[in-house]
């Protein structure tokens, strides 16, 4: 009965690891992941139904854009919540929350809008 357990134990660890058991076919992942993505449809194609296609696409990004970075107020709020982990004093949720809201409206007022 040992033995078993012991086989069984093996056997779940090579499926976890990703081993390949005897028989198995090969992940068809390899050659999925080289193969280039589809060209979009022009946008009067319709698709197979021959109507217009309704769904949302996703935007398309282009890697040379510079990034915007977050807001303004979110800059500020995540700056307050990173200082208020080096406040000792303030113990309680309530004293932190109120210290990262009177944070926010200081550094907001510093920054105009842009």
């Amino acid at each position: 009965m040992p033995m078993v357990a012991a086989f069984l134990f093996l056997l779940l660890l090579a499926g976890c690891a990703g081993g390949k058991l005897p028989g198995a076919q090969p992940a068809p992942a390899a050659s999925v992941a080289a193969a280039p993505p589809p060209a979009p449809a022009p946008a009067g194609s319709g698709g197979a139904r021959g109507g217009s296609s309704t769904a949302a696409r996703a935007p398309v990004v282009d890697p040379d854009a510079p990034n915007p970075g977050p807001d303004p107020l979110t800059q500020a709020r995540a700056d307050c919540w990173m200082a208020v982990e080096h406040k000792r004093e303030l113990r309680g949720i309530d004293q932190r929350i109120a210290f990262v809201d009177k944070c926010v409206a200081e550094e907001t007022k510093k920054k105009p809008k842009s």
